[in-house]
């Protein structure tokens, strides 16, 4: 009994001396976790957006760049081919058969004009049409040339920014709009004479025709941007092989042939003028030889 009694008290003083320990055991997890939540929300933090200094607990979204200011830029493109001298009217004909073929939406023949029995035969064909058109019908000029035995030798493009002049004809024209409203309110008032009715009308005829041409010359302008125009030159000029090693040769002899007809043309129209006076000349000497021996 007495040795249960020292077991039972040796036991309490074990309890009592460990209790302290599990406090502490209990209470440091408590402190603890505070800090790991805030070790796991710092990276957040980091990657979060900026707080807005001014109003607090509000995050500024960042800014995206400034978009450039949208001309309005009226194309012009212009393009010379060489092609043989029996492919270029064939080639000229398709392109214009491939714009009316397309609509008068989008593509119109402007001009077309050739002359393939000249000295320098060639041809000159002026298209306007929508830009998507165009553009895809010139990114295949230069394989048209290669297929037809030609080179595509020059390719220039030419923009016109007409964004001042299409806000100057808009603000002239709602100007003119609202004085001619303020000029009719004055004319629905009563009173006033006939001579003076008379010159509000002349006024407000005058302004009306000034709206309308400031008007189409809105239109043409915006018919410039909405439309681009294309101008191709179709010239004698054909080579052999676009990157060919003979194509130097074929360069010398056709030079060659051509200054020797142009020094044959030279000897033609020097002989032309000078076969009258020989024949007179020697008319003449034959028939001063013929009276001398005739006096003697």
């Amino acid at each position: 009994m007495r040795k249960a009694l020292m077991l039972a008290s040796a036991g309490l003083i074990v309890l009592a001396g460990c209790s302290p320990a599990s406090d502490k055991a209990e209470v440091a997890p408590t402190e603890a976790a505070p800090a790991a939540e805030a070790a796991a929300e710092a990276p957040a933090d980091a990657a979060a957006p900026a707080r807005d200094t001014a109003v607090p607990g509000r995050m500024v979204a960042p800014r995206p760049a400034p978009l450039a200011p949208v001309a309005q830029i009226a194309y012009a493109y212009s393009y010379a081919l060489s092609l043989p001298r029996d492919r270029g009217a064939e080639m000229m004909s398709r392109h214009e058969l491939a714009c009316v073929s397309a609509g008068p939406g989008y593509c119109q023949v402007i001009s077309a004009q050739a002359d393939w029995a000249a000295r320098e035969p060639g041809g000159r064909l002026e298209l306007r049409g929508q830009p998507e058109w165009i553009n895809r019908f010139r990114s295949g000029l230069a394989l048209d040339a290669q297929n037809a035995g030609g080179r595509l030798d020059e390719a220039v493009t030419n923009g016109e920014d007409v964004t001042r002049d299409i806000d100057t004809a808009a603000t002239g024209a709602q100007t003119t709009a609202s004085l001619a409203d303020r000029i009719r309110q004055l004319q629905a008032r009563s009173g006033g004479t006939m001579a003076q009715r008379l010159e509000i009308e002349r006024d407000l005829a005058e302004l009306q025709q000034q709206y309308d041409a400031q008007q189409i010359e809105l239109r043409a302008l915006n018919d410039r941007v909405q439309s681009a125009r294309l101008t191709l030159d179709y010239r004698q000029g054909g080579v052999m092989a676009a990157d060919s090693a003979t194509r130097p040769v074929a360069r010398a002899l056709g030079d060659a042939f051509g200054l020797s007809m142009g020094m044959l043309a030279i000897l033609i129209t020097v002989g032309s003028v000078m076969l009258p006076i020989v024949v007179i000349g020697g008319a003449v000497w034959w028939a001063v030889r013929r009276r001398k021996p005739a006096s003697a």
